[in-house]
């Protein structure tokens, strides 16, 4: 089991520090892209916070044993059908309320904003039941 355990999360724990100078990184970029031209480029700012958040959650804790691979797997677990719904949702009401034939504005949220809304789920879902029990 303890060689199963080792390759689930490939990450060090400490590359959870890096995930947090990317997620810091990706603020960066967005406050920089309003300031200098006056837009909210979120794909800009949700691709390096997919990465940092990716890095947080799939990297190993201090103590990695059975409790802690379990609530993993299962925020992982559940936040991919809340963010299905969540995004499906959004898309849905964006794009059939002001959607014109003319102009063909569909709107999709990209996968890089959706994996970040998912990690996000599935991070505070993690932390909720690791402090919970």
């Amino acid at each position: 089991m303890n060689s199963v355990k080792s390759k689930m999360f490939f990450y060090p724990s400490w590359m959870k520090y890096t995930g947090m100078v990317l997620i810091v990184f990706a603020i960066g970029i967005f406050v920089s892209r309003i300031v200098q031209f006056g837009i909210t480029d979120l794909v800009g700012f949700s691709t390096p916070l997919a990465f940092g958040l990716m890095m947080i959650f799939f990297s190993k804790e201090r103590v990695m044993d059975e409790r802690n691979i379990y609530f993993k797997f299962k925020s992982i677990a559940i936040s991919v059908p809340i963010t299905a719904v969540l995004v499906s949702a959004y898309n849905y009401t964006k794009n059939f309320k002001g959607y014109s034939i003319n102009s063909d504005s569909w709107y999709s949220i990209s996968a890089f904003e959706s994996l970040s809304i998912m990690l996000l789920i599935a991070i505070a879902h993690y932390y909720y039941m690791k402090y919970r029990n």
